[in-house]
């Protein structure tokens, strides 16, 4: 027997705001096409009644002109990955019994695919027929999810993810996103023209994703208190602080660490990487300024999200984020080992390099940057380590010797990011050359040692660039040179 879900006013609420996003969606193609309309009706009729185009003629089709072009399809963006694999069922039985349970509980019948994925968030998409019944679920679970969360949390996480799928907000989703994507492009092709049309798209803009972004919130909500209710409130408010503490982390891991790695040719240990770059020390500068960029958001009225103190009290009324310690929920795979191999089995590449996170500087690395410099006119063979004080002096001046192949677009700051990267990586060249053994712990700068020397290649070009080398001090660096 069938149950009737009541409707609260909170819902009532929402969907009336939903349909309201839907209609403002209509109302700004409506806006757009009328205005098209009407600006190229003036030239028209001057042509068919006065049969000669005056000035204001020529200035509203200009401007019709303008405004259609700013709002032509634009082409979809192609992945630039391959389809992702799902975990087979032999590999994740657990964590599909645990999908296929909250779905049935939610009275969704239908075959699962999950898939592994880089980022600490979660999706569930699916496909259905042409009467509206669910065919196939694909549900994708992060990564690091599996490393930090407990099997409750990781529960509640896939539980608020159903919340939005049987809420209808999936269905939404693409016409909000549609609509954000047109306005924005239509305000940036029409800024600083002279027709002033991008000031009405903008205030339109402002008002839709002020609204949009409101729907989202209490779709937030609403999905937070149905993971509540099959999880709890305790485990829910745990994955969602764990959540907002390790995304800054990971993806920083992932951006700096593992994904260079990879594209290395180097198959890391994936958990132990991240433990060892969530570790207290001093983060390289690229590093430490991704993670504090990526946590220094603040609230706005056009967020999509409530804040973590928001939905922590909506979930724990009075509660304030206290950030309970990681844990793990591996064994859903089979384990850690077994979980990483589940993720490079996602990449088709044979030629992975086995390595650990203390030889792979080393190993790989340092071997890849000799490489690079080897018979250019910076091998260290013929360029001698004290010639980074000449370099220093100026290092835009090395642009034109170093620029890449084809027209370049960089600002004149890119190009001296450029030049610096490279002239690093020829210190790390010229000390390897010297005999210096390279080490890296995740998230630090690499050091380079031989014997009871240490230097830190980013330390000494900085030091170079504030003139306070000297070619003398260089070369005592790479005295003793092997032959």
């Amino acid at each position: 027997m069938k149950t009737e879900q009541k409707r609260t006013p909170q819902n009532t609420n929402l969907t009336r705001r939903a349909g309201l996003v839907v209609a403002l969606w209509l109302g700004f193609w409506i806006l757009a096409l009328g205005l098209v309309i009407l600006l190229a009706w003036v030239p028209l009729t001057q042509m068919n009644h006065r049969s000669s185009l005056q000035f204001s003629g020529v200035v509203a089709g200009i401007a019709a002109l303008t405004l259609a072009y700013s709002l032509r399809p634009r082409r979809k963006e192609k992945s630039s990955g391959e389809t992702v694999k799902p975990l087979s069922r032999q590999t994740a039985a657990p964590l599909y019994e645990m999908v296929e349970r909250i779905a049935r509980e939610l009275k969704i019948n239908a075959p699962v695919h999950i898939h592994l994925i880089g980022a600490a968030s979660a999706f569930i998409s699916g496909k259905k027929n042409w009467r509206g019944k669910v065919k196939e679920l694909e549900v994708g679970l992060g990564l690091p999810l599996l490393g930090t969360l407990s099997e409750a949390e990781l529960g509640s996480v896939i539980a608020h993810e159903f919340g939005h799928f049987i809420a209808g907000d999936l269905s939404l989703g693409p016409w909000v996103y549609r609509t954000r994507n047109s306005i924005a492009h239509t305000v940036t092709d029409l800024d600083d023209s002279m027709f002033f049309l991008d000031v009405l798209f903008r205030y339109y803009g402002k008002w839709f994703l002020k609204l949009s972004a409101a729907v989202s919130r209490e779709q937030e909500f609403a999905a937070d208190a149905l993971a509540a209710k099959k999880f709890g409130p305790v485990a829910t408010r745990a994955a969602l602080e764990k959540v907002h503490l390790i995304s800054p982390m990971w993806s920083s891991y992932l951006d700096y660490e593992l994904g260079p790695a990879l594209n290395r040719g180097a198959r890391m240990p994936i958990f132990e990487g991240f433990r060892r770059f969530c570790k207290p020390g001093v983060k390289r500068a690229d590093v430490q300024t991704a993670i504090t960029y990526a946590e220094s958001h603040g609230s706005s009225e056009y967020d999509t999200h409530p804040t973590l103190e928001e939905r922590v009290a909506a979930v724990v009324p009075g509660a304030k984020p206290s950030f309970p310690p990681l844990s793990q929920c591996l064994h859903l795979l089979g384990g850690e080992t077994e979980t990483e191999n589940a993720w490079y089995a996602l990449f088709e590449k044979d030629k992975l390099q086995n390595c650990d996170w203390d030889s792979y500087a080393s190993k790989v690395m340092q071997e890849l940057n000799r490489q690079r410099f080897a018979g250019s006119w910076m091998d260290p063979q013929t360029l001698a380590l004290s010639e980074l004080v000449k370099m220093a002096e100026n290092p835009n001046d090395l642009w034109e010797r170093l620029r890449p192949e084809g027209v370049s677009f960089l600002s004149p700051l890119g190009k001296r990011f450029y030049v610096l990267e490279i002239v690093e990586s020829w210190i790390i060249a010229c000390l390897t050359h010297s005999g210096y053994l390279a080490s890296l712990i995740p998230g630090q700068a690499l050091a380079m040692t031989r014997g009871e020397v240490r230097v830190l290649p980013s330390e000494l070009l900085q030091s170079a660039l504030q003139s306070k080398l000297t070619a003398s001090y260089l070369s005592g660096l790479q005295a003793d040179v092997p032959v």
